[in-house]
């Protein structure tokens, strides 16, 4: 998927400027000529700016699309017309462009779309679950009833995504005060005690002139710090397109102790809950595992839930299927089984996602406890040997001063 910069003139003439994302450049311009706008000029961005294009821009968060699918609910089932409730909603919308998104959806079924189709025009905000939910909404007249279940499905989404967020906080947290105050010895309270020690004519160990060279060096490249996270930032999105990179990162993920427990769960949650929802959609199960597979967002198990797709088309039942792909837990693996035969799958896979996330809470919790004792303790190492290595000479200084 591209990015392309957009110069338009609406039917009102007035000229705005926009990104849009498309596979192609023709992609691009059959998208923007559907929503009745007279395009003056397209040109792809190239994909070292993606990073900034996508910071700058700004995303639609979930809890966004939660508040909008959920008003839009209520307001259908009050029996407020769809492109009435669009104009309210995007009047109380504060992001200027989940706003001109939603008028643009307000635009498009005056003009004679239908609601599924120009949730398609923006494909970069709505995933495709919604598209397919709110074409089943308005096959069966359960419109209000497909946008509730959108918006439980986000709020899943971001319960998940919080549970990861408070696991990782404190880790940082703890690792960025600690490398700070570790910094702050080595460039400014370190030299200081070595000048004082060598003006008493004290020699100074060897792992302390160690020390002191390295303050040195940060306190002259100390603006390279900053540059380390923004090239990360940079060349993440490059780094996942290849395709080998991403697949040892990944494996590397799925092995690493700590890492493991908050990228397994989150890869099981996220399977069990996008798969829930598209079950209940309708969807058929070979489409189901593909988007499942690009939604989980890992290469380990997107290549286990393709592979299991294709014996499920040979007509394998789909917990066998996983079964051999010896990835998925016992646990996903049994209640999937449950849930074929009772014909009751989406109960097994919504209760799948429950516990996977609470797993996630509960580790996060338990990560603080055990990082806390890890980062004193790596603390006070360090400080030990420093205290060791300048006391030690100051002992033999004021012992031959006894003498």
């Amino acid at each position: 998927m591209n990015i392309f910069l957009y110069k338009a003139v609406t039917e009102e003439g007035k000229v705005f400027r926009g990104f849009i994302k498309a596979n192609s450049y023709t992609d691009a311009i059959n998208i923007l000529t559907m929503k009745n706008i007279y395009v003056l000029s397209v040109s792809e961005i190239p994909k070292i700016f993606l990073p900034f294009i996508t910071l700058l821009s700004g995303r639609v968060k979930n809890v966004q699309l939660i508040e909008f699918a959920k008003n839009l609910s209520l307001m259908l089932k009050a029996g407020v017309p769809l492109t009435v409730a669009l104009a309210d909603i995007a009047e109380n919308i504060t992001k200027e462009k989940f706003k001109r998104v939603v008028l643009d959806l307000k635009d498009l079924i005056e003009k004679g779309m239908s609601f599924n189709e120009a949730i398609s025009m923006h494909k970069d905000i709505f995933p495709p679950v919604v598209q397919y939910l709110i074409k089943i909404g308005e096959e069966t007249g359960r419109l209000d009833g497909s946008l509730s279940e959108i918006a439980d499905y986000f709020q899943r989404i971001e319960d998940l995504r919080t549970a990861i967020k408070r696991a990782l906080i404190y880790p940082i947290f703890a690792t960025v005060v600690s490398f700070g105050a570790v910094c702050f010895w080595l460039v400014y309270v370190l030299p200081k005690i070595v000048n004082a020690m060598e003006g008493m004519g004290v020699k100074i160990p060897f792992i302390t002139q160690i020390l002191v060279q390295a303050g040195n060096l940060l306190s002259r490249f100390f603006y390279l710090l900053p540059l380390f996270p923004l090239v990360i930032f940079i060349s993440m999105p490059m780094i996942k397109k290849n395709l080998r990179v991403k697949l040892m990162i990944d494996f590397l993920s799925f092995k690493l102790p700590i890492i493991k427990q908050i990228v397994y769960n989150r890869a099981v949650a996220l399977f069990a809950e996008q798969l829930r929802i598209l079950t209940v959609a309708g969807v058929p199960i070979d489409s189901a595992l593909d988007m499942t597979a690009e939604v989980v967002n890992n290469e380990i198990m997107k290549k286990a839930i393709k592979n299991a797709k294709e014996k499920i088309i040979t007509g394998e039942r789909m917990s066998h299927s996983l079964k051999e792909q010896n990835i998925f837990p016992p646990m996903v693996i049994r209640l999937i089984d449950i849930g074929e035969t009772s014909g009751n799958l989406d109960e097994q896979l919504e209760f799948l996602n429950n516990y996977y996330t609470s797993k996630l809470h509960e580790y996060s919790v338990r990560l603080g406890k055990i990082i806390e004792p890890v980062m004193i303790l790596f603390i006070g190492l360090f400080f030990a040997i420093i205290f060791i290595s300048l006391l030690s000479p100051l002992y033999d200084l004021i012992s031959k001063l006894g003498r």
